[in-house]
């Protein structure tokens, strides 16, 4: 056998031991279930660009998330097509569709379904008119006519926590709106990606987005109570898409642009009608003219208003959010998070901790030297701690001198942890003019079924306990208040 036989033989058995990672280099599913299984499926048909049906056809965010688990686990999903979201629900409950692609997990819809892990959050709004500057939440409605989808989780929702509301039901996002343009009603609620794409779609510029409204989305795949046996096989293929794919289906349905179906036919007409007038008119010729060379500038500069309102919108947006002096995210923000965490610590059972820390004796920093040398020590500290977190944790600026940290999936040990680099870190740096500075930290970890106000106060507890202690201390508080390590 020559040199190359050999070396060619080689390869052959080096492809051959290694066929899995041949078969993942190329993009084949990297899930192992040897046996397919077939499902039924139905899906909302007028809820994009999360999903819809068009001509037959399951379109949205949601139908390339189910072609990615069918891939990773072996299941051929079949559509059932339905006219309306009522339709999706009956034949859920009567098991004739066996699996519903993207909802959310509701007490009612638990009673004949089981829910996967979630694979897409999303945000809910309040959408108004302009005459509405903002709404706080649920509790601020108290005078006005909401609006919400017809069996959607949000009627569900306001039913069991605030009854007295003024409640309207719509069919659809889409009928909400045009019921909210038409003053049927004062408030309507829905989800920011879909509202966002009705109001381009329909022109309906005088709606606007005027607060968040809870509970979230925490989308997930429903299977009726009789097909749970698969529900493993589905949660193992969401676990295997990838971030970077959820990123790209993203970023693929939030920058979609709503395709103008006008018939322009009756416009092709008047402008010819136009044309032949303006041949017979032809002394006014001149005036026309510059009546449109006019009507362009006056285009071009609404255009130019538009990009620069959209800007200004992104900017308020982001500032809404931040803190004005560090650019951390501010207190009001860092709630509502916190909130968003404990629901899903409720649901899911995980861990997570609150790190509460405060600058030692910065009172003295700002009586010696002035608060212009306080704010840039507020904001090279917050560069500093940003350093060391992790990347799953969200840090605010709580006030003052307080900052606080969410970290999601950590016990008290990985959080002491991290308190702990955190305050090696200070111990290195130099701040200007003052050198070194210590800071004090409070940890509390989330117990079942507490309220944000207390896990905070734990935290805050502990804190002022290390600052007790002597300032520059960490110390943890368990799960029952007022009781410290």
């Amino acid at each position: 056998m020559t040199g190359k036989s050999k070396q060619i033989l080689i390869w052959i058995i080096v492809l051959t031991c290694n066929l899995p990672l041949v078969s993942n280099v190329f993009g084949q599913s990297p899930l192992r279930y040897t046996s397919p299984i077939s499902l039924t499926y139905c899906v909302d048909p007028d809820w994009m660009p999360y999903e819809a049906i068009r001509v037959g056809k399951h379109v949205g965010l949601s139908a390339d998330y189910i072609h990615l688990i069918g891939k990773y686990a072996n299941i051929q999903f079949n559509l059932i097509e339905t006219s309306s979201w009522d339709e999706t629900l009956a034949l859920l409950k009567s098991g004739d569709c066996q699996v519903a692609s993207m909802l959310n997990p509701s007490p009612e819809r638990e009673s004949y379904l089981a829910f996967s892990k979630p694979f897409f959050n999303a945000e809910n709004v309040f959408v108004t008119n302009s005459d509405i500057p903002f709404v706080a939440g649920y509790g601020s409605l108290q005078s006005k006519r909401l609006g919400l989808v017809r069996n959607y989780r949000h009627q569900e929702y306001v039913e069991r926590y605030y009854p007295e509301l003024n409640v309207t039901l719509v069919e659809s996002e889409s009928a909400g709106l045009l019921a909210l343009s038409a003053n049927e009603i004062d408030v309507l609620v829905g989800s920011m990606l879909s509202v966002a794409r009705h109001i381009q779609k329909f022109g309906l510029n005088e709606l606007k987005v005027s607060g968040l409204a809870k509970p979230h989305d925490l989308l997930s795949i429903g299977l009726i109570k009789s097909q749970t046996q698969h529900l493993e096989r589905i949660n193992t293929a969401i676990d295997l898409i990838t971030e970077s794919q959820h990123v790209d289906l993203f970023r693929r349905w939030n920058q979609m642009t709503v395709v103008d179906n006008t018939d322009y036919r009756f416009f092709y007409i008047s402008g010819a009608a136009l044309l032949l007038f303006i041949a017979l008119m032809a002394w006014r010729n001149f005036y026309i003219v510059r009546f449109n060379r006019t009507l362009v500038v006056k285009n071009q500069l609404l255009e130019d208003l538009k990009v620069e309102l959209v800007e200004k919108n992104t900017q308020l947006e982001f500032l809404s959010n931040r803190d004005a002096l560090t650019s951390l995210y501010n207190r009001y923000f860092m709630v509502q998070r916190c909130e968003q965490e404990i629901a899903r610590l409720n649901r899911f059972k995980e861990n997570a901790c609150l790190v509460l820390y405060d600058i030692d004796h910065f009172k003295q920093i700002n009586d010696t030297h002035g608060h212009s040398l306080g704010d840039k020590i507020l904001c090279e500290l917050a560069q500093v701690v940003a350093r060391e977190i992790r990347q799953i944790d969200i840090m605010a600026r709580w006030g003052g001198e307080e900052f606080l940290i969410l970290c999601p999936q950590t016990d008290l040990v990985a959080a002491k942890a991290l308190s702990q680099r955190i305050q090696s870190a200070l111990a290195k740096y130099s701040f200007d003019i003052i050198g070194k500075l210590t800071c004090s930290f409070g940890i509390a970890q989330y117990a079942d079924n507490e309220s944000f106000i207390s896990w905070f106060d734990r935290a805050d507890d502990a804190m002022y306990r290390g600052k007790k202690q002597g300032r520059n201390a960490i110390v943890t508080a368990n799960s029952a208040p007022d009781i410290v390590e």
